[in-house]
């Protein structure tokens, strides 16, 4: 009877462990071993609508733009998300192919809705920028509850010039946004707008005159080719400079992008011969560079490279305002980059652009 009861015993253990072998989890895609979705009550139905790619012909965006994705919910009444409960559980991840454009990227809500914001850096080059964007969310940081590609292409609005009969031409560089040529993410995604950032002469021009808007600081240069500039701009005097030279009224003008011209030009201060004028060059003040044209009544230096120009109604001790280069930035607060200090980065980033539709005149 005992050895019945053992062989009872023994075919009992042979089966169970056969039934654990075939009990073995199937882990969801998405997921890590030991996990398991708990999405019965749909409440993690989301997505980023339609974000179709742009058409192949379809404007740039701004350069440095901030984006906002809505992220939607198919059990909210308004279509959008808005529950926090299911917000605080979610993160965002972006895979970017192509371009290296993104600078940071979060979750955030706006007017009630949350929306994945990415911010974008801004360059000053004559150059197009283009990346995908695979933007995932997960649930608890383990499940992915959420995905969509986009695509941006981002490249300063271009304005083409061409000489008269003569070969010469006067262009007027000002800070208004393009009609018509925002982006092709423009008020769907972002809420900043492109505007005018490079300057292409064409080969007709043999010579050009450049002023940016209202500024006493202009430049004249000969063209031997079609060549194309980032003439981005900004005339802010930043809180170093400022405090650095408290008893001086002073004028400051910088050019982000640092425009090289093909030939030497001339980089003119209209100001009054009493007045000091003051060269940037990499980051730093220089003087001796400006001398005064008794014939044009004008201060000038030739240069093919623009990098700013200050001028003071006093003189000043450079060394002073050129031993803060290198140190922490006022504006921005990181380390230095040897870029030009005094310009007001918050400013330049919602204001600055170049010469609006219609602003080209043929000098005569």
């Amino acid at each position: 009877m005992k050895k019945v009861l053992a062989l009872v015993l023994s075919v009992l253990m042979v089966l169970s462990l056969s039934v654990v072998a075939f009990a073995e989890e199937v882990e969801a895609p998405e997921t890590t071993p030991g996990t398991d979705i708990e999405n019965a009550d749909k409440k993690y139905e989301l997505g980023f609508g339609d974000l179709e790619a742009p058409a192949a012909d379809a404007d740039p965006d701004k350069p440095g733009a901030t984006y906002y994705y809505t992220i939607m919910d198919k059990n909210d009444q308004s279509g959008m998300l808005t529950d926090a409960d299911i917000a605080k559980h979610l993160t965002v991840s972006i895979k970017e192919k192509g371009d290296k454009m993104i600078d940071s990227y979060s979750i955030v809500k706006q007017n009630g809705v949350y929306k994945v914001k990415v911010v974008t850096k801004e360059f000053y080059t004559t150059e197009k920028l283009s990346a995908d964007w695979t933007i995932t969310l997960k649930r608890d940081k383990k499940f992915t509850v959420a995905s969509a590609v986009v695509t941006i292409a981002q490249k300063w609005v271009e304005v083409k010039v061409d000489g008269d009969a003569y070969g010469e031409v006067e262009v007027i560089v000002d800070n208004e946004v393009v009609e018509g040529k925002e982006g092709a993410s423009y008020d769907n995604y972002t809420d900043d707008a492109n505007c005018w950032g490079i300057l292409t002469l064409n080969k007709s021009v043999k010579y050009a005159e450049i002023f940016f808007e209202e500024s006493p600081v202009w430049y004249s240069v000969k063209n031997v080719a079609k060549s194309s500039v980032n003439v981005i701009f900004d005339e802010t005097v930043s809180k170093t400079l400022a405090t650095t030279y408290e008893d001086a009224d002073l004028y400051a003008i910088s050019f982000k992008g640092a425009p090289e011209f093909d030939t030497k030009g001339i980089l003119h201060a209209s100001v009054d011969e009493d007045m000091f004028v003051y060269a940037v060059e990499g980051g730093k003040l220089v003087e001796g560079k400006f001398t005064w044209n008794k014939e044009a009544e004008c201060y000038e230096y030739n240069t093919k490279k623009i990098e700013g120009v200050v001028v003071s109604d006093i003189e000043l001790d450079v060394s002073k305002y050129n031993s803060t280069i290198g140190g922490k930035d006022d504006n921005k607060g990181n380390p230095g980059t040897g870029s030009v200090d005094f310009v007001n980065v918050a400013v330049a980033l919602g204001v600055v652009s170049l010469a609006a539709a219609g602003a080209v005149a043929l000098k005569k």
